[in-house]
């Protein structure tokens, strides 16, 4: 299908197909094994693997469009690079749909798991080392055991009163009550495993309430985060957290450009005109957190109802922008290139 230089040369990518699967492959030969050969004569097997992967996705990245939908694996690879070396802690999966329901209390309970993984990733946990796994049949859980100061620091969370307090520790009991991980074997066999067998929460000084949570395999090591910026942590009330979850479900889309659905937002809230005017600018604010993050180009597309479209950036949005009359914003993704 493609071949970019020639067979003898020091490089050498082709994409051909082959027992009816596509291959992507890259050839290194003479001066360019050169850069990696003394970390395999040396025995460092892990650097010498690394520093394949990244000649070839770099190689790849170079030669292939990252807006084509047979090249999203090169936009997975730009995520994984970037979450390694920033400090932005908010981590969500690529959330389905159907996943964020319409019920308050369903929206409440994805916004604190979104927290809690983001959490969990945060204490940068070796699985091997600093945890203890625990085994029920063929699925692996890992044991976390935190103090809830440390979770309410992480999220920026204010607990004013006993109240709040109390709320938040209901959250962990209903952990367990999350839908299970469902593996489909085929149409009669499947396997289903909760996410969290157990959860503990106690006080025994008086003074300092611990957590102790088992947490399952494929939550606690999941590989491809998708990374927001700090301030979607917390959410001041029930509206904010809706307008948080809308921008994380849209960004969490697996392709480079992002839809933010304004027209079903604005249709599940009702509110008056002051507080509709605070959203408008809220939404302006997560806009420019994210243009500042590098996590959105500065550049977007408006699309009315009526199907006309706006070009704009982010810098010049206004109120007057952000209307009913809104369907959704374009939002295109920022990838540092590999380095």
């Amino acid at each position: 299908m493609l071949k970019v230089n020639r067979r003898n040369n020091s490089r050498h990518y082709r994409i051909y197909q082959k027992d009816e699967t596509v291959r992507f492959e890259l050839e290194l030969k003479h001066r360019q094994t050169k850069l990696v050969q003394n970390y395999l004569f040396t025995n460092q097997l892990d650097v010498f693997e690394y520093e394949l992967v990244l000649q070839y996705f770099k190689s790849s990245e170079r030669l292939l469009r990252s807006d084509y939908s047979y090249s999203d694996w090169i936009l997975d690879f730009q995520r994984r690079s970037q979450a390694a070396t920033a400090s932005r802690p908010l981590v969500a999966n690529y959330i389905e749909n159907q996943v964020i329901k319409n019920q308050e209390e369903e929206e409440e309970r994805l916004f604190h798991l979104l927290q809690f993984l983001s959490f969990v990733k945060s204490l940068k946990l070796n699985p091997f080392k600093d945890c203890q796994k625990h085994k029920i049949k063929n699925q692996s859980y890992y044991e976390l055991k935190f103090s809830l100061t440390q979770f309410v620091t992480f999220t920026g969370m204010r607990l004013s009163n006993r109240c709040e307090r109390e709320k938040l520790i209901f959250y962990f009991y209903q952990l367990k009550k999350l839908d299970p991980i469902v593996k489909v074997f085929s149409k009669m066999a499947f396997r289903s495993y909760v996410c969290f067998p157990y959860v503990d929460c106690a006080n025994p000084s008086g003074n300092s309430w611990t957590i102790e949570v088992l947490v399952a395999k494929e939550l606690f090591c999941y590989p491809y985060p998708f990374q927001l910026p700090t301030s979607f942590l917390v959410s001041k009330n029930k509206n904010y957290l809706r307008l948080k979850l809308l921008f994380i479900k849209s960004l969490a889309f697996s392709g480079q450009k992002k839809r933010l659905d304004l027209e079903k937002f604005f249709n599940r809230i009702n509110v008056r005109n002051d507080s509709l005017i605070k959203i408008k600018k809220n939404i302006i604010q997560l806009l420019s957190e994210l243009v500042g993050n590098k996590s959105i180009q500065n550049k977007v597309e408006i699309i009315l109802k009526s199907s006309k479209k706006k070009d704009t950036l982010v810098r010049k949005l206004t109120n007057s922008d952000i209307t009913r009359r809104v369907k959704y914003v374009q939002l295109y993704e920022t990838l540092q290139k590999i380095e």
